[in-house]
Protein backbone atom coordinates (compact mmCIF):
# COMPACT_ATOMS: atom_id res chain seq x y z
CA UNK A 1 0.00 0.00 0.00
CA UNK A 2 1.43 3.35 -0.96
CA UNK A 3 1.51 5.75 1.94
CA UNK A 4 1.27 9.50 1.97
CA UNK A 5 4.46 11.53 2.28
CA UNK A 6 5.55 13.13 5.53
CA UNK A 7 4.40 16.66 6.14
CA UNK A 8 6.33 19.25 8.12
CA UNK A 9 3.35 21.58 8.37
CA UNK A 10 0.34 21.16 10.62
CA UNK A 11 -2.05 18.67 9.04
CA UNK A 12 -5.01 19.88 11.06
CA UNK A 13 -5.76 21.79 14.24
CA UNK A 14 -5.57 19.56 17.28
CA UNK A 15 -9.04 18.48 18.25
CA UNK A 16 -10.54 16.07 20.70
CA UNK A 17 -7.44 15.31 22.77
CA UNK A 18 -9.18 16.69 25.80
CA UNK A 19 -12.46 14.83 25.35
CA UNK A 20 -14.23 14.39 28.64
CA UNK A 21 -14.94 10.90 29.82
CA UNK A 22 -16.46 9.26 32.81
CA UNK A 23 -14.19 7.80 35.44
CA UNK A 24 -13.46 4.23 34.41
CA UNK A 25 -11.19 1.41 35.38
CA UNK A 26 -9.55 -1.57 33.76
CA UNK A 27 -9.93 -4.60 35.96
CA UNK A 28 -6.84 -6.28 37.43
CA UNK A 29 -4.72 -8.21 34.95
CA UNK A 30 -7.08 -10.62 33.20
CA UNK A 31 -5.07 -13.65 32.10
CA UNK A 32 -7.73 -14.85 29.67
CA UNK A 33 -6.18 -15.13 26.22
CA UNK A 34 -2.64 -14.34 27.44
CA UNK A 35 0.00 -16.82 26.28
CA UNK A 36 3.00 -14.56 26.92
CA UNK A 37 5.17 -15.21 29.96
CA UNK A 38 7.92 -12.64 29.32
CA UNK A 39 8.71 -9.46 27.44
CA UNK A 40 12.17 -9.51 25.84
CA UNK A 41 14.27 -7.15 23.77
CA UNK A 42 14.19 -8.39 20.17
CA UNK A 43 17.44 -7.67 18.31
CA UNK A 44 15.51 -7.93 15.04
CA UNK A 45 13.48 -4.86 15.97
CA UNK A 46 9.93 -6.30 15.82
CA UNK A 47 7.69 -6.54 18.85
CA UNK A 48 4.72 -5.49 20.96
CA UNK A 49 6.27 -2.32 22.43
CA UNK A 50 8.70 0.12 20.80
CA UNK A 51 10.98 2.83 22.14
CA UNK A 52 12.29 5.58 19.89
CA UNK A 53 15.37 6.75 21.86
CA UNK A 54 15.33 10.39 20.79
CA UNK A 55 13.43 13.05 18.92
CA UNK A 56 14.49 16.65 18.45
CA UNK A 57 12.99 19.83 17.10
CA UNK A 58 15.89 22.02 18.21
CA UNK A 59 17.16 24.63 15.76
CA UNK A 60 16.51 23.48 12.21
CA UNK A 61 16.08 19.83 13.18
CA UNK A 62 12.95 17.83 12.44
CA UNK A 63 12.36 14.21 13.42
CA UNK A 64 10.46 11.90 11.10
CA UNK A 65 8.88 8.77 12.59
CA UNK A 66 7.26 5.68 11.10
CA UNK A 67 5.50 2.71 12.72
CA UNK A 68 4.92 -0.43 10.66
CA UNK A 69 2.42 -3.24 11.32
CA UNK A 70 3.88 -6.46 9.91
CA UNK A 71 0.72 -8.42 10.82
CA UNK A 72 -1.13 -8.96 7.52
CA UNK A 73 -4.26 -10.30 9.26
CA UNK A 74 -5.00 -8.17 12.30
CA UNK A 75 -5.24 -4.47 12.86
CA UNK A 76 -3.48 -2.91 15.86
CA UNK A 77 -4.66 -0.45 18.50
CA UNK A 78 -1.46 1.41 19.40
CA UNK A 79 -0.66 3.98 22.08
CA UNK A 80 1.94 6.61 21.10
CA UNK A 81 3.42 8.84 23.81
CA UNK A 82 6.08 11.57 23.49
CA UNK A 83 8.07 12.23 26.69
CA UNK A 84 10.42 15.11 27.51
CA UNK A 85 14.20 14.93 27.80
CA UNK A 86 14.52 16.44 31.29
CA UNK A 87 12.43 14.11 33.41
CA UNK A 88 10.23 12.03 31.06
CA UNK A 89 7.19 14.27 31.37
CA UNK A 90 4.25 13.55 29.05
CA UNK A 91 4.26 15.99 26.14
CA UNK A 92 1.74 14.52 23.70
CA UNK A 93 -0.05 11.20 23.36
CA UNK A 94 -2.70 9.64 21.15
CA UNK A 95 -3.90 6.32 19.75
CA UNK A 96 -3.35 4.91 16.26
CA UNK A 97 -5.65 2.25 14.77
CA UNK A 98 -3.50 0.50 12.19
CA UNK A 99 -4.96 -1.81 9.57
CA UNK A 100 -3.06 -4.98 8.56
CA UNK A 101 0.27 -4.22 6.81
CA UNK A 102 -0.24 -0.52 7.55
CA UNK A 103 2.34 2.22 8.13
CA UNK A 104 1.76 5.35 10.21
CA UNK A 105 4.06 8.33 9.67
CA UNK A 106 4.49 11.66 11.41
CA UNK A 107 6.99 14.49 11.85
CA UNK A 108 8.07 16.63 14.81
CA UNK A 109 9.44 20.13 14.23
CA UNK A 110 9.47 23.50 15.99
CA UNK A 111 6.52 25.84 15.75
CA UNK A 112 7.86 29.14 14.45
CA UNK A 113 5.46 31.24 16.51
CA UNK A 114 5.51 29.60 19.94
CA UNK A 115 8.83 27.74 19.84
CA UNK A 116 7.01 24.64 21.10
CA UNK A 117 7.51 21.32 19.31
CA UNK A 118 4.66 20.38 17.02
CA UNK A 119 3.60 17.18 15.33
CA UNK A 120 2.24 16.95 11.82
CA UNK A 121 1.08 14.15 9.59
CA UNK A 122 -0.66 13.68 6.26
CA UNK A 123 -1.18 9.99 6.96
CA UNK A 124 -4.69 8.58 6.50
CA UNK A 125 -4.48 5.85 9.14
CA UNK A 126 -7.24 6.21 11.75
CA UNK A 127 -6.30 7.93 14.99
CA UNK A 128 -7.99 8.93 18.23
CA UNK A 129 -8.49 11.85 18.34
CA UNK A 130 -9.24 12.05 14.64
CA UNK A 131 -7.09 15.12 13.98
CA UNK A 132 -3.46 14.63 14.98
CA UNK A 133 -1.43 17.80 14.64
CA UNK A 134 -0.51 20.91 16.55
CA UNK A 135 1.87 21.88 19.31
CA UNK A 136 2.87 19.69 22.22
CA UNK A 137 1.58 20.47 25.70
CA UNK A 138 3.62 22.29 28.36
CA UNK A 139 1.14 21.42 31.12
CA UNK A 140 3.39 18.84 32.74
CA UNK A 141 6.90 20.09 32.02
CA UNK A 142 8.89 22.08 34.54
CA UNK A 143 7.29 25.56 34.81
CA UNK A 144 10.61 26.93 36.07
CA UNK A 145 13.29 25.06 34.08
CA UNK A 146 16.88 25.98 34.81
CA UNK A 147 17.77 25.60 31.13
CA UNK A 148 15.74 27.58 28.60
CA UNK A 149 12.00 27.77 29.09
CA UNK A 150 8.94 25.56 29.01
CA UNK A 151 8.81 25.64 25.22
CA UNK A 152 12.39 24.39 25.09
CA UNK A 153 11.42 21.47 27.34
CA UNK A 154 9.13 20.14 24.58
CA UNK A 155 11.75 20.09 21.82
CA UNK A 156 13.71 16.98 22.88
CA UNK A 157 12.76 13.64 24.29
CA UNK A 158 11.86 10.09 23.36
CA UNK A 159 8.78 8.10 22.29
CA UNK A 160 6.92 5.09 23.74
CA UNK A 161 4.72 2.88 21.54
CA UNK A 162 2.49 0.16 23.04
CA UNK A 163 0.32 -2.40 21.21
CA UNK A 164 -2.72 -2.15 23.50
CA UNK A 165 -4.88 -4.63 21.59
CA UNK A 166 -5.39 -6.28 18.22
CA UNK A 167 -8.32 -5.57 15.91
CA UNK A 168 -9.25 -8.93 14.34
CA UNK A 169 -11.20 -9.14 11.04
CA UNK A 170 -13.95 -11.37 12.44
CA UNK A 171 -16.03 -11.62 15.56
CA UNK A 172 -18.59 -9.55 17.39
CA UNK A 173 -16.77 -6.31 16.75
CA UNK A 174 -15.82 -6.72 13.10
CA UNK A 175 -17.45 -3.34 12.38
CA UNK A 176 -14.43 -1.73 14.03
CA UNK A 177 -12.10 -3.66 11.71
CA UNK A 178 -14.14 -2.47 8.73
CA UNK A 179 -13.92 1.13 9.94
CA UNK A 180 -10.10 1.12 10.19
CA UNK A 181 -9.33 -1.08 7.14
CA UNK A 182 -7.89 0.73 4.11
CA UNK A 183 -9.75 0.18 0.87
CA UNK A 184 -8.22 -0.37 -2.56
CA UNK A 185 -7.51 3.36 -2.81
CA UNK A 186 -5.67 3.41 0.49
CA UNK A 187 -8.48 5.15 2.39
CA UNK A 188 -9.92 4.07 5.74
CA UNK A 189 -13.43 5.10 6.74
CA UNK A 190 -12.38 6.08 10.31
CA UNK A 191 -16.05 6.50 11.16
CA UNK A 192 -16.13 8.71 14.24
CA UNK A 193 -19.27 7.14 15.73
CA UNK A 194 -17.85 3.64 15.27
CA UNK A 195 -14.53 4.53 16.91
CA UNK A 196 -16.33 6.20 19.80
CA UNK A 197 -18.62 3.21 20.27
CA UNK A 198 -15.69 0.82 20.22
CA UNK A 199 -13.10 2.77 22.22
CA UNK A 200 -14.77 5.53 24.16
CA UNK A 201 -16.67 3.82 26.96
CA UNK A 202 -15.53 0.63 28.65
CA UNK A 203 -12.17 -0.13 30.15
CA UNK A 204 -12.90 -3.72 31.02
CA UNK A 205 -11.81 -6.64 28.87
CA UNK A 206 -15.27 -8.12 28.38
CA UNK A 207 -16.57 -4.87 26.96
CA UNK A 208 -13.68 -4.42 24.55
CA UNK A 209 -13.88 -7.98 23.21
CA UNK A 210 -17.53 -7.36 22.39
CA UNK A 211 -16.55 -4.19 20.54
CA UNK A 212 -13.92 -5.75 18.31
CA UNK A 213 -10.63 -6.05 20.19
CA UNK A 214 -8.46 -9.02 21.14
CA UNK A 215 -5.17 -9.65 22.94
CA UNK A 216 -2.19 -7.86 21.33
CA UNK A 217 0.15 -10.07 19.30
CA UNK A 218 2.73 -7.45 18.34
CA UNK A 219 4.45 -7.39 14.98
CA UNK A 220 5.35 -3.69 15.12
CA UNK A 221 8.61 -2.04 14.12
CA UNK A 222 9.63 1.59 13.87
CA UNK A 223 12.23 3.81 12.25
CA UNK A 224 13.27 7.43 12.70
CA UNK A 225 15.21 10.10 10.84
CA UNK A 226 16.57 13.34 12.27
CA UNK A 227 16.88 15.85 9.45
CA UNK A 228 18.79 19.11 9.87
CA UNK A 229 17.18 21.28 7.24
CA UNK A 230 19.78 24.07 7.42
CA UNK A 231 22.93 21.96 7.29
CA UNK A 232 21.38 19.27 5.06
CA UNK A 233 22.61 16.56 7.38
CA UNK A 234 20.54 13.55 8.43
CA UNK A 235 20.81 10.66 10.88
CA UNK A 236 18.57 7.62 11.11
CA UNK A 237 17.97 4.59 13.27
CA UNK A 238 15.49 1.94 14.35
CA UNK A 239 13.24 1.84 17.41
CA UNK A 240 14.11 -0.75 20.04
CA UNK A 241 11.46 -3.48 20.25
CA UNK A 242 10.17 -5.49 23.21
CA UNK A 243 8.49 -8.73 22.13
CA UNK A 244 6.06 -10.79 24.22
CA UNK A 245 7.11 -14.46 24.18
CA UNK A 246 5.84 -17.73 25.60
CA UNK A 247 7.91 -20.37 27.39
CA UNK A 248 9.08 -21.72 24.02
CA UNK A 249 10.34 -18.26 23.03
CA UNK A 250 7.67 -17.98 20.35
CA UNK A 251 5.72 -14.79 19.69
CA UNK A 252 2.74 -14.71 22.03
CA UNK A 253 -0.40 -12.82 22.98
CA UNK A 254 -0.03 -10.27 25.76
CA UNK A 255 -2.58 -8.61 28.04
CA UNK A 256 -5.20 -6.28 26.63
CA UNK A 257 -4.28 -2.88 28.10
CA UNK A 258 -6.84 -0.42 26.77
CA UNK A 259 -7.87 2.87 28.31
CA UNK A 260 -9.93 5.56 26.50
CA UNK A 261 -8.05 8.53 25.06
CA UNK A 262 -10.04 10.83 27.30
CA UNK A 263 -9.95 13.05 30.35
CA UNK A 264 -11.32 11.28 33.42
CA UNK A 265 -9.91 10.01 36.68
CA UNK A 266 -8.62 6.47 36.74
CA UNK A 267 -10.59 4.58 39.36
CA UNK A 268 -8.18 1.67 39.66
CA UNK A 269 -5.95 1.49 42.66
CA UNK A 270 -3.26 3.33 40.78
CA UNK A 271 -0.43 1.16 42.11
CA UNK A 272 -2.11 -1.82 40.39
CA UNK A 273 -1.56 -0.35 36.92
CA UNK A 274 1.62 1.77 37.03
CA UNK A 275 4.73 2.49 39.09
CA UNK A 276 5.01 6.10 37.89
CA UNK A 277 5.69 7.92 41.20
CA UNK A 278 4.05 11.12 39.99
CA UNK A 279 0.76 9.21 39.94
CA UNK A 280 1.25 6.73 42.78
CA UNK A 281 2.16 9.57 45.16
CA UNK A 282 -0.79 11.63 43.82
CA UNK A 283 1.39 14.55 42.80
CA UNK A 284 -0.72 14.47 39.64
CA UNK A 285 -4.02 12.57 39.45
CA UNK A 286 -3.72 10.05 36.63
CA UNK A 287 -6.11 10.51 33.74
CA UNK A 288 -7.47 7.81 31.44
CA UNK A 289 -5.13 8.94 28.66
CA UNK A 290 -2.11 8.39 30.94
CA UNK A 291 -2.49 4.63 30.61
CA UNK A 292 -1.10 2.23 29.67
CA UNK A 293 2.61 2.87 30.14
CA UNK A 294 5.74 0.71 30.11
CA UNK A 295 5.13 -0.42 33.70
CA UNK A 296 1.54 -1.55 33.14
CA UNK A 297 1.22 -5.36 33.65
CA UNK A 298 1.47 -7.00 30.24
CA UNK A 299 2.32 -10.72 30.56
CA UNK A 300 1.31 -13.57 32.87
CA UNK A 301 2.46 -13.05 36.44
CA UNK A 302 3.10 -9.32 36.05
CA UNK A 303 2.71 -6.62 38.62
CA UNK A 304 3.67 -3.02 37.88
CA UNK A 305 6.80 -3.40 40.00
CA UNK A 306 7.90 -6.63 38.32
CA UNK A 307 7.14 -5.20 34.88
CA UNK A 308 9.14 -2.02 35.57
CA UNK A 309 12.14 -4.00 36.81
CA UNK A 310 11.95 -6.64 34.06
CA UNK A 311 11.66 -4.12 31.23
CA UNK A 312 14.45 -2.03 32.72
CA UNK A 313 16.64 -5.14 32.91
CA UNK A 314 16.12 -5.69 29.18
CA UNK A 315 17.61 -2.25 28.47
CA UNK A 316 20.22 -2.30 31.24
CA UNK A 317 23.86 -1.58 30.29
CA UNK A 318 26.88 -1.59 32.59
CA UNK A 319 29.32 -0.19 30.01
CA UNK A 320 29.33 0.80 26.37
CA UNK A 321 31.82 2.16 23.86
CA UNK A 322 31.51 4.50 20.91
CA UNK A 323 33.54 6.54 18.45
CA UNK A 324 33.84 10.30 18.13
CA UNK A 325 35.21 12.56 15.39
CA UNK A 326 36.10 16.22 15.98
CA UNK A 327 38.79 16.99 13.39
CA UNK A 328 38.90 20.68 12.49
CA UNK A 329 39.97 19.98 8.91
CA UNK A 330 36.56 18.49 8.15
CA UNK A 331 34.67 20.69 10.66
CA UNK A 332 33.57 17.55 12.49
CA UNK A 333 31.40 17.66 15.61
CA UNK A 334 30.10 14.73 17.64
CA UNK A 335 27.23 14.28 20.08
CA UNK A 336 26.62 11.07 22.02
CA UNK A 337 23.08 10.22 23.11
CA UNK A 338 22.24 8.54 26.43
CA UNK A 339 18.53 7.72 26.65
CA UNK A 340 17.08 5.97 29.73
CA UNK A 341 13.59 4.96 28.55
CA UNK A 342 12.32 3.34 31.76
CA UNK A 343 13.80 5.70 34.36
CA UNK A 344 10.39 7.34 34.86
CA UNK A 345 9.03 4.11 36.33
CA UNK A 346 11.65 4.22 39.09
CA UNK A 347 12.23 7.92 39.71
CA UNK A 348 10.69 11.25 38.73
CA UNK A 349 10.62 14.91 39.79
CA UNK A 350 7.97 16.90 41.65
CA UNK A 351 8.37 20.47 40.36
CA UNK A 352 6.10 22.02 42.98
CA UNK A 353 7.41 20.60 46.24
CA UNK A 354 7.75 22.76 49.32
CA UNK A 355 11.18 21.31 50.16
CA UNK A 356 13.91 19.30 48.49
CA UNK A 357 13.17 16.28 50.69
CA UNK A 358 13.06 13.02 48.73
CA UNK A 359 9.55 11.76 48.00
CA UNK A 360 7.89 15.04 48.95
CA UNK A 361 4.36 14.85 47.60
CA UNK A 362 3.35 18.40 48.55
CA UNK A 363 2.55 20.50 45.49
CA UNK A 364 2.22 24.05 46.78
CA UNK A 365 5.86 25.11 46.50
CA UNK A 366 8.47 25.84 43.85
CA UNK A 367 11.19 23.32 44.76
CA UNK A 368 12.13 20.41 42.48
CA UNK A 369 12.26 17.22 44.58
CA UNK A 370 13.06 13.63 43.62
CA UNK A 371 10.27 11.10 44.03
CA UNK A 372 10.77 7.34 43.78
CA UNK A 373 8.42 4.52 42.87
CA UNK A 374 9.12 2.73 46.12
CA UNK A 375 12.46 2.51 47.81
CA UNK A 376 12.64 -1.24 47.18
CA UNK A 377 11.78 -0.92 43.51
CA UNK A 378 13.70 2.24 42.71
CA UNK A 379 16.86 1.15 44.47
CA UNK A 380 17.19 -1.75 42.01
CA UNK A 381 18.35 0.82 39.47
CA UNK A 382 17.76 4.33 40.86
CA UNK A 383 17.68 5.47 44.45
CA UNK A 384 18.76 8.16 46.87
CA UNK A 385 22.38 6.95 46.81
CA UNK A 386 22.98 7.28 43.07
CA UNK A 387 20.71 10.19 42.09
CA UNK A 388 20.56 13.90 42.90
CA UNK A 389 18.54 16.86 41.74
CA UNK A 390 20.84 19.29 39.92
CA UNK A 391 19.41 22.34 38.12
CA UNK A 392 15.90 20.87 38.56
CA UNK A 393 16.76 17.69 36.65
CA UNK A 394 17.20 14.21 38.06
CA UNK A 395 20.84 13.19 37.62
CA UNK A 396 22.80 9.99 38.21
CA UNK A 397 26.10 10.50 40.00
CA UNK A 398 27.99 7.23 39.47
CA UNK A 399 28.94 7.26 35.78
CA UNK A 400 32.66 6.84 35.16
CA UNK A 401 34.03 9.67 33.01
CA UNK A 402 36.28 8.42 30.16
CA UNK A 403 39.90 9.22 30.95
CA UNK A 404 39.09 10.58 34.37
CA UNK A 405 40.23 7.52 36.28
CA UNK A 406 43.27 6.68 34.10
CA UNK A 407 41.65 3.36 33.14
CA UNK A 408 41.54 1.89 29.65
CA UNK A 409 38.40 3.77 28.71
CA UNK A 410 39.73 6.52 26.42
CA UNK A 411 41.81 6.14 23.28
CA UNK A 412 42.66 8.23 20.27
CA UNK A 413 43.20 6.52 16.92
CA UNK A 414 46.83 5.75 17.75
CA UNK A 415 46.30 3.89 21.03
CA UNK A 416 47.21 6.95 23.14
CA UNK A 417 45.45 6.97 26.50
CA UNK A 418 45.62 9.26 29.54
CA UNK A 419 48.05 6.73 30.99
CA UNK A 420 50.45 7.88 28.28
CA UNK A 421 49.62 11.60 28.27
CA UNK A 422 48.53 12.44 31.81
CA UNK A 423 47.88 16.11 31.15
CA UNK A 424 45.18 15.42 28.55
CA UNK A 425 42.42 14.18 30.82
CA UNK A 426 38.85 14.91 29.76
CA UNK A 427 36.96 17.60 31.66
CA UNK A 428 33.17 17.76 31.79
CA UNK A 429 31.62 21.17 31.17
CA UNK A 430 29.84 22.70 32.88
CA UNK A 431 31.22 21.45 36.17
CA UNK A 432 28.48 21.05 38.75
CA UNK A 433 29.55 22.56 42.10
CA UNK A 434 27.10 20.77 44.38
CA UNK A 435 26.51 18.31 45.89
CA UNK A 436 30.22 18.05 46.62
CA UNK A 437 32.63 15.22 45.81
CA UNK A 438 30.66 13.95 42.81
CA UNK A 439 32.49 15.33 39.79
CA UNK A 440 30.44 13.92 36.91
CA UNK A 441 26.66 14.24 36.82
CA UNK A 442 24.68 12.63 34.06
CA UNK A 443 21.54 14.78 34.01
CA UNK A 444 18.22 14.39 32.28
CA UNK A 445 16.41 11.33 31.00
CA UNK A 446 17.53 11.86 27.41
CA UNK A 447 21.00 13.33 27.80
CA UNK A 448 23.30 14.53 25.04
CA UNK A 449 27.06 14.70 25.61
CA UNK A 450 28.93 16.85 23.10
CA UNK A 451 32.59 16.03 22.46
CA UNK A 452 34.95 18.99 22.08
CA UNK A 453 32.24 21.53 21.31
CA UNK A 454 33.94 23.94 23.71
CA UNK A 455 31.06 24.26 26.15
CA UNK A 456 27.56 22.97 26.73
CA UNK A 457 26.14 25.97 24.86
CA UNK A 458 28.39 26.05 21.79
CA UNK A 459 27.03 24.60 18.51
CA UNK A 460 27.09 20.82 18.18
CA UNK A 461 25.77 18.15 15.87
CA UNK A 462 22.25 18.04 17.32
CA UNK A 463 22.04 21.55 18.84
CA UNK A 464 20.73 19.89 21.99
CA UNK A 465 20.04 22.12 24.99
CA UNK A 466 17.52 20.51 27.36
CA UNK A 467 19.89 18.00 28.98
CA UNK A 468 23.31 18.60 27.48
CA UNK A 469 26.90 18.68 28.73
CA UNK A 470 30.27 18.86 26.99
CA UNK A 471 33.49 16.94 27.36
CA UNK A 472 36.71 18.63 26.22
CA UNK A 473 40.34 17.64 25.86
CA UNK A 474 43.70 18.61 24.39
CA UNK A 475 44.73 17.96 20.78
CA UNK A 476 45.83 14.38 21.42
CA UNK A 477 42.19 13.29 21.34
CA UNK A 478 40.61 14.91 18.26
CA UNK A 479 39.32 11.53 17.11
CA UNK A 480 39.06 8.21 18.87
CA UNK A 481 36.80 6.11 21.01
CA UNK A 482 35.75 5.98 24.63
CA UNK A 483 34.05 3.76 27.19
CA UNK A 484 31.36 4.87 29.64
CA UNK A 485 30.77 2.74 32.73
CA UNK A 486 27.50 2.80 34.68
CA UNK A 487 27.10 1.46 38.20
CA UNK A 488 23.38 1.78 38.86
CA UNK A 489 21.38 0.38 41.74
CA UNK A 490 22.56 -0.31 45.24
CA UNK A 491 24.14 -3.75 45.10
CA UNK A 492 27.91 -4.20 45.14
CA UNK A 493 28.35 -4.96 41.45
CA UNK A 494 25.66 -2.62 40.19
CA UNK A 495 22.82 -3.32 37.77
CA UNK A 496 23.75 -0.66 35.24
CA UNK A 497 21.15 1.68 33.75
CA UNK A 498 18.48 1.25 31.06
CA UNK A 499 20.45 2.93 28.31
CA UNK A 500 19.88 3.43 24.58
CA UNK A 501 21.93 5.66 22.35
CA UNK A 502 24.39 6.34 19.59
CA UNK A 503 26.82 8.97 18.42
CA UNK A 504 25.82 11.64 15.92
CA UNK A 505 28.66 13.05 13.81
CA UNK A 506 28.33 16.01 11.44
CA UNK A 507 31.18 16.66 8.99
CA UNK A 508 31.64 19.12 6.16
CA UNK A 509 33.26 18.90 2.75
CA UNK A 510 33.24 22.46 1.54
CA UNK A 511 29.61 23.56 1.45
CA UNK A 512 28.30 20.01 1.70
CA UNK A 513 27.40 18.54 5.11
CA UNK A 514 27.12 14.88 6.01
CA UNK A 515 25.53 13.10 8.94
CA UNK A 516 27.13 9.92 10.25
CA UNK A 517 25.85 7.80 13.12
CA UNK A 518 27.43 4.99 15.19
CA UNK A 519 25.42 2.82 17.57
CA UNK A 520 26.60 2.48 21.17
CA UNK A 521 28.37 -0.88 21.59
CA UNK A 522 27.39 -2.73 24.76
CA UNK A 523 30.45 -4.13 26.51
CA UNK A 524 28.67 -5.59 29.52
Amino acid sequence: MKKSTLALSIAAALGGLGLAGTASAMTSLDTTGITATKLSLNPNGIGHQLVFPYFTAQGDNATLLSIVNTDTTNGKLVKVRFRGASNSDDLYDFQVLMSPADVWTGAVSKDATTGIAKISTSDNTCTVPAAIGGTFSTNRVDPRPAKGNSANETREGYVEVINMADIPPTGAGSALYTAIKHDSKGVAACTATRLEASLGTDTDKTGYVARGLSNPTGGLFGDWIILNQANTAAWSGAASALQALDNSNDNAAAAMVVWPQKVGNVTNTIADVTTDPIFTRTIITAQLYDLPDLSTPYVTGDTPASRAVSTTAEFAVKAFANQYVTSDDIAAVTDILFSQPTRRYHAAVNYNATAATDNSSQTTGTVAAAVYATQTLSATYYGTANTDIVSRQLCVNDVSMPGGNKANDLFNRSEVTPNDVVANDFVISPQVPAPAAKPFYFCGETSVLSVNAGSATDPSALNASVARSDVTHAAAYDNGWMVFTFTGGTNATGNGYPMLGQSFVRIANGSVNYGVSYSNKKIR
